[in-house]
């Protein structure tokens, strides 16, 4: 509740003179030693505290519906940064839990703790689908009654309390859980000298949960305030406790559980007896924002759900009836047969229709909005415009890529201003092959018809969707590559709040691969290009509709082979295959030398395709792009899409389809990496085979470097003219000297290139340029020598 500490008057410090004197002490988060008799009840709690996403997800097999469901839940309070507990699975008619908790509860005492073994070994979990759910929530019937009732907003009557200390604690707690009056507690109730109940109309028996919620926007809320104002309603339902077990003279273990939230942020904390006072334990804290705090709060839910069920409600059961033989006679309803049948997580939730609304937090600012909406039930509500969750084909390494560091200084001519002092840079600049800006883009063709065409506009603005849909089909059916992908982890995918595409453990694509290699107009930088674009079955169908096509004859069950210029047997389908279909495209990372220079000097294109070899065994092979039907997929669309997917902040093309869908919803269906990249060669055997010599059509580039001339148009005119371009990975650029050497040798065997033409006559003003600049780098000229007088 959002009202004042009971008024102006009564400070802080009277509040805590108040508590002191009723002997209610705060432990914080003290050492489990220190638990006492509490201890196997608390360290539950705390191990669930230290369970983290990714080990929750590694305990089940990869499609458990129970780690799913925890999964999503806990995806779900993320998003939504709502301060209450999520509901789950109740009013089973069938009477059976809909799984078995992962963290269950168990009684102090051995001997009840070996019974309730025997039980759970016993029990069958719920079968019913979930249509026979639905009709048995209709059919609700009295004689399966709820175990549990909640009480919202009311004020506690705190029996053993001095009036004037009762007048200063008139505000109400949110909610407390208890016992519901069922037949059976009825029969013994009125038969106490003591209190069952702190509310007046006694519907919540024996209360063990209170709890607190304020949202984040109230400032002057903070939880020691929350805690000073629940710690006497915990008091007195812990006094209910232990004067039921006074008066019964019956063993039990007197606990009061104590929820506490601040917006986002949760706590959970636990009252237990120490004399005549009362000590309140800090147990968990945690916060929604996230799912791993989602999850853990989840399962401490479910865990206190175990708890109330298989050890709480017997324990006083037990002491009102006198002990266990009498309380297995005085049962009078089915509900008391098996007390653990009917709870689920909805019987100690937070309600949101809840009979006083609790002001619950808004959205958090830091928390993304989602772009259909908020789901309701168990998973989200339109898998199908969840692009297949494949992991990024081609990992830069840390290690391979440029963090500030240039221990070969390949990078010390890589703009003007870095060496001004030397007149030839204004003409010239030095590179090194072994150098590469790296991209890659992963598509993901959507399975959505308005995405799917949002998409296509971007990859063909100037096409519509039904020639863009076609192009894009023939060159998928025309590429004879189709790889089995491994699908994500359910539970990984559910904390990551994607959709599982299936119940199955590989996905089946369709893979158009692209490479392509120049050197940029910009700054003389090798460049490399990748692109992957992957196809499923339901996004394939959805290409063929919109091209109006025969539909490509995928067989539903035998996957993406079938019917599509490629039997099922030539399918890519063991884990194996896939990790080389992975090294093959990342082979780009390990180009480098004269294979690097050549490719980037004749702005090579490539596609990769899948071979079988005589043995049955799946290799993957780099060849000349060159679309096999005519109307499939240039190089120019491929170079499009790359473009278009780096440039993060571009406006949608004006395309009248286009504009349908916001530009944000096609991110998902995007995965894009660029970094400068150092290429160190590797003997890798796999690499070595993924592409011949034929398909990469290098020249034989002789010496160490090449020269290249800048084209006479369409480059700026602010970029050097020449550029000497080293492939020797062993030189750095520390050594000027050397570097002379390296371009006169270049210059007598005429390794001399223009990036219009393979080979070019230089003129003799740029002869005498060369020959003056290879001077001055091996030191015959002084270093600011002029070349501005060269004819």
């Amino acid at each position: 509740m959002d009202q004042p500490e009971e008024s102006s008057r009564f400070t802080t410090e009277n509040y805590i003179d108040l508590m002191t004197s009723h002997g209610i002490s705060f432990e914080g988060r003290i050492r489990p030693d220190k638990w006492g008799d509490y201890a196997a009840v608390f360290d539950e709690i705390r191990r669930i505290g230290q369970l983290r996403p990714e080990e929750f997800a590694d305990k089940f097999l990869l499609e458990d519906e129970y780690a799913v469901d925890k999964a999503y839940n806990a995806a779900r309070m993320s998003e939504e940064a709502w301060g209450c507990l999520e509901n789950g699975d109740s009013d089973r008619i069938c009477r059976k839990r809909p799984w078995k908790p992962m963290f269950e509860a168990k009684p102090a005492n051995p001997v009840e703790a070996e019974r309730l073994q025997r039980r759970r070994r016993k029990r069958l979990l719920c079968t019913c689908t979930r249509l026979e759910l639905a009709q048995t929530r209709v059919r609700s019937s009295d004689q399966y009654s709820r175990l549990f009732s909640r009480q919202f907003d009311k004020s506690v009557d705190h029996e053993d309390m001095t009036s004037e200390a009762k007048k200063r604690l008139k505000r109400r707690p949110d909610r407390v859980i208890g016992l519901r009056p069922t037949g059976t507690l009825r029969q013994h109730l009125p038969s106490l000298q003591t209190r069952y109940s702190p509310f007046k109309r006694r519907n919540v028996v024996y209360p063990f949960i209170v709890i607190e919620a304020k949202p984040a926007e109230n400032h002057g809320a903070s939880f020691a305030s929350m805690l000073r104002q629940t710690a006497f309603v915990t008091r007195t339902c812990l006094r209910l406790q232990q004067n039921l077990r006074q008066e019964t003279g019956m063993p039990h273990q007197c606990l009061v559980w104590s929820f506490l939230s601040l917006g986002e942020e949760w706590r959970l904390y636990a009252a237990v007896p120490d004399g005549l006072g009362v000590q309140i334990f800090d147990l968990w804290h945690g916060t929604v924002l996230f799912p791993e705090g989602g999850l853990q709060l989840l399962l401490i839910i479910e865990h206190l759900c175990d708890w109330a069920c298989e050890v709480y409600r017997p324990s006083v059961l037990t002491c009102l009836s006198g002990g266990r033989d009498n309380l297995l006679r005085s049962r009078l309803s089915p509900t008391g047969t098996d007390i653990s049948s009917q709870l689920g997580d909805a019987d100690l939730t937070l309600s949101r229709a809840a009979s006083r609304a609790i002001s619950l937090p808004s959205r958090s600012s830091v928390m993304r909005e989602l772009a259909g909406g908020t789901t309701t039930g168990r998973l989200p509500k339109d898998t199908s415009a969840e692009p297949p969750e494949i992991e990024l084909l081609l990992q830069v390494d840390s290690a391979g890529s440029l963090r500030g560091q240039d221990s070969h200084r390949w990078r010390r001519w890589a703009t003007k201003a870095q060496d001004s002092s030397l007149p030839w840079t204004g003409k010239a600049t030095i590179r090194h092959a072994n150098q590469v800006e790296l991209s890659f883009v992963q598509v993901t063709v959507p399975a959505k018809a308005g995405l799917l065409e949002r998409c296509l506009a971007y990859c063909f603005p100037e096409l519509t969707p039904k020639g863009a849909a076609r192009k894009l089909l023939i060159s998928l059916q025309d590429d004879d590559l189709a790889v089995t992908a491994p699908a994500p982890h359910p539970v990984k995918a559910a904390f990551q709040q994607r959709t599982p595409q299936s119940r199955r453990s590989t996905l089946e694509v369709r893979a158009l691969v692209y490479f392509r290699s120049a050197i940029s107009p910009e700054d003389w930088q090798v460049t490399r290009h990748v692109l992957a674009v992957l196809c499923d079955q339901q996004a394939l169908r959805l290409l063929a509709e919109t091209a109006e096509e025969v539909d490509p004859k995928i067989d539903r069950d035998m996957g993406m082979g079938m019917g599509m210029g490629m039997d099922r047997r030539d399918a890519i389908t063991t884990s194996a295959d896939w990790e080389r279909f992975k090294q093959a495209i990342n082979w780009p990372k390990y180009i480098g030398g004269t294979t690097s220079a050549g490719l980037a000097l004749g702005r090579r294109q490539l596609c990769l395709r899948s071979l079988r070899d005589d043995d049955g065994s799946v290799r993957f092979e780099w060849t000349k792009f060159c679309p096999q039907q005519d109307g499939g997929v240039a190089g120019e669309d491929m170079l499009r899409m790359i473009s278009w997917s780096h440039a993060s902040s571009q406006k949608p093309p004006q395309v009248g389809f286009a504009n349908a869908i916001p530009h944000q919803q096609l991110a998902p269906y995007l995965q894009t990496a660029r970094c400068t990249l150092t290429v160190t060669v590797q003997a890798n055997t796999d690499a070595q085979r993924s592409a011949t010599p034929a398909a990469l059509a290098v020249p034989n580039l002789r010496t160490s470097g090449v020269l290249i001339k800048k084209p006479t148009t369409g480059w700026p005119e602010t970029v050097q003219e020449f550029c000497y371009l080293v492939t020797d990975e062993k030189v750095g650029f520390d050594d000027v000297a050397l570097l002379g050497q390296l371009l006169e040798e270049t210059r007598r065997r005429k390794e001399l290139y223009s990036m219009v033409r393979k080979h070019t006559t230089y003129h003799q003003r740029d002869l005498a340029f060369i020959d003056r600049w290879i001077r001055v780098l091996k030191n015959e000229l002084p270093h600011d020598t002029p070349f501005s007088q060269l004819t």
